[in-house]
């Protein structure tokens, strides 16, 4: 992969002061009204490419010098006048008169940057620190007293600003933007939470619900299955105890795959082919006016497809087979049911008759099988209900009791 390029650009900024835009980065001094750039000023870019580099030390020796031309090219000036009886103005304060905030200071006549809040000797006339001039900033000494303001005014004398020096400017607050993976989370929460509230009401709507009953009267249904002995024809591929083979035959059981040959078949192969290269830019604000630029190349590829031939197997199916027993067998089949009922408090079961053998291998024979009961109840609006057998023998005609009950009539809960 190419190599990627790093490189310098200039950089632009524009005055908060006045509006003027597209200030270039080596100037610390608005060119229409003479402010100097503070620190919360924002830098951009124009042009990006390595026709536009800029040389580090020609950069800084160009800046130094538009900061000593700024004042005389601007259109407009800043005054500082007086605003509180006995303060002295900016331009009329002496040494030695100060306010007492001794940050950096290490003589009572240095005076203050406010842009950046370096102290500054007296003989400098613009900031140390940050290059701006020291009639652009509050410039208040070490003791002066605090009540002046900074008026700026245009070519023809008429004021444009005006700024409350003894006030801080505010900060600049940078109000977050919320990435779009954080709103695709919010809505998958308020669905997950939507979805979860359908079925919370879903459940409640539909769930069974108490009702208060008077028992009115009972009925109840009892069966008894009878199983008889018959003989039967099964087959299989063992022969059971019991089992009277009456023939046996050569079958397939199964199946397994044979090789039978081989076939040459296409088949697409993909391959991923360089294209070209694509450049993208990274920046990084240095802070100064200028911009760190990083060209990189990322390769492009495209897919390619080609037609290839392979040998492939071809199986057949060939059968497996074995023995098959054909065979009579006696299996217990049900062959009717004992039912009783009742609509009384008093269940009891069917008399049951049972037959003996008639047959050879006890044909004929029966016997007992499962044994099941309904039981329920009326209300005294005629409704009836189904309930198991122990709360059943507990309920008593003229009671009052409170069910619940499900979309079939059963009920699932009895209370008192």
């Amino acid at each position: 992969m190419p190599n990627d390029k790093r490189y310098t650009v200039e950089g632009y900024w524009d005055c908060q002061y006045c509006g003027t835009e597209g200030i270039r980065g080596r100037s610390k001094f608005c060119p229409n009204c003479g402010h100097g750039r503070d620190e919360s000023v924002r830098f951009y870019t124009k042009e990006i490419s390595e026709d536009h580099a800029i040389n580090d030390e020609e950069f800084a020796r160009e800046r130094d010098e538009a900061a000593k031309n700024s004042r005389s090219n601007s259109s407009v000036h800043t005054e500082a006048h007086e605003v509180t009886d006995g303060s002295p103005s900016l331009f009329s304060r002496e040494e030695g008169q100060g306010r007492g905030d001794a940050r950096g200071a290490s003589d009572s006549s240095d005076w203050l940057c406010d842009y950046c809040g370096t102290y500054n000797p007296a003989t400098l006339e613009n900031c140390s620190g940050c290059g701006a001039a020291r009639e652009m900033t509050n410039g208040t000494t070490y003791s002066q007293v605090q009540g002046t303001v900074a008026r700026t005014y245009d070519s023809e004398g008429r004021l444009v600003k005006e700024r409350d020096l003894s006030k801080p400017k505010p900060a600049t607050t940078v109000t977050p933007t919320t990435t779009q993976r954080g709103g695709c989370l919010r809505i998958a929460i308020i669905a997950v939470a939507v979805f979860v509230l359908l079925g919370f009401l879903s459940s409640i709507v539909f769930a069974p619900k108490p009702r208060d009953v008077t028992v009115a009267g009972f009925d109840w249904t009892r069966t008894i299955e009878i199983e008889q002995l018959n003989t039967v024809s099964e087959d299989g591929w063992t022969l059971p105890e019991g089992a009277r083979q009456t023939r046996t035959s050569r079958e397939v059981r199964d199946y397994r795959q044979v090789l039978d040959h081989y076939e040459s078949v296409p088949y697409q192969v993909s391959e991923e082919v360089l294209d070209h290269y694509e450049t993208y830019t990274t920046t990084v604000d240095n802070g100064d006016g200028t911009f760190d630029v990083e060209e990189h190349k990322e390769p492009v590829y495209r897919t390619e497809t080609r037609t290839e031939w392979r040998d492939e197997p071809v199986y057949r199916r060939e059968p497996i087979y074995d023995t098959k027993y054909y065979y009579d067998i006696e299996r217990w089949e049900h062959e009717r049911d004992v039912v009783t009922n009742g609509k009384d408090h008093n269940p009891q079961w069917g008399k049951v008759e049972l037959s003996e053998a008639t047959g050879d291998h006890g044909v004929g024979k029966e016997r007992e099988g499962a044994r099941s009961g309904e039981y329920g109840f009326t209300d005294t609006e005629g409704n009836r209900y189904t309930v198991d057998k122990s709360h059943w023998e507990s309920l008593e005609e003229g009671q009052s009791i409170r069910v619940v009950v499900d979309s079939e009539g059963r009920v699932t809960e009895v209370k008192d």
